[in-house]
């Protein structure tokens, strides 16, 4: 039995599907863990959560992307122009869908195995059962019958740094945005939401830089696409690398931290 964790599949389904064929995937044994963005952006979105939810042994965190297509699925925004899951929104598995989503977290943790799944980062101010317990409220909001006002509400930068004061949708908003849109922020948590590149902003760092290079749980991400793969950390390990982009589709085995990767195809 193998654990493989893959980086973002934005609806990149035939990638996917050639990285389990090079793994030998075998679906009655093995797990799939997967750093969210499971879709948009690529042109099989539906075939991609199809094969998903149909896995029984599979571990999914929620992403920027999957929340935006709840939003929009639950009526709470309008797909832009860039959106590409008219698919799913199109399909009479919609309310199915958006049920099996709407019931996944913000943070995986698995205390045995010592890795720690999430698609963004963790704030380098929090310890992972705070970053639980705080996951566990945006969580609750989810899965409760108040998710339209999340969805209404979950979008913008404001606040931009964590207090114990925060309550409500501020509270749930700078949640959410430290597990599934942080890139850049300071020691303290502050965060910088508009450069997505490399390209460090005055004052702030990438998250995983404030973390020691030894620490109790490895943590394992997506999101970053311009990291190409590289933290410097060998206990925080990304793994969106890029291939929505034209780049590749990485997995890693955790049993043995070896990584798998296939090229992005026309």
């Amino acid at each position: 039995m193998s654990t493989y964790v893959f980086g973002d599949i934005q609806g990149c389904f035939n990638e996917l599907q050639t990285l389990l064929d090079d793994v030998q995937y075998d679906a009655t044994s093995d797990k799939l863990w997967f750093v969210g963005d499971l879709i948009n952006r690529g042109g099989k979105n539906l075939e991609t959560l199809a094969f998903i939810m149909d896995q029984k042994n599979s571990v999914v965190v929620l992403g920027n992307h999957d929340l935006h297509f709840l939003a929009c699925a639950t009526g709470n925004k309008r797909p832009t122009r860039k959106d590409t899951f008219s698919d799913v929104l199109d399909s009479p598995d919609l309310p199915g869908i958006v049920d099996w989503l709407r019931c996944k977290p913000l943070i995986h943790h698995d205390p045995d195995l010592g890795y720690t799944m999430v698609h963004a980062g963790l704030p380098p101010h929090w310890s992972i059962d705070l970053c639980l317990q705080r996951s566990a409220e945006v969580e609750r909001c989810l899965q409760g019958d108040d998710y339209d006002s999340f969805f209404q509400h979950m979008y913008g930068n404001d606040p931009n740094c964590w207090s114990e004061t925060l309550s409500g949708m501020a509270r749930l908003r700078m949640i959410t945005n430290y597990f599934t849109r942080m890139r850049f922020t300071t020691a303290e948590g502050e965060l910088e939401l508009t450069y997505k590149t490399t390209e460090c902003p005055d004052g702030y760092s990438p998250w995983f830089k404030f973390f020691p290079t030894s620490i109790s749980t490895t943590v394992l991400f997506g999101h970053w696409a311009a990291l190409e793969g590289i933290t410097g950390n060998a206990s925080i390990i990304a793994l969106d690398t890029g291939c929505i982009w034209g780049r590749d589709l990485t997995a890693l085995r955790l049993e043995d931290r070896q990584f798998f990767t296939t090229p992005a195809q026309a």
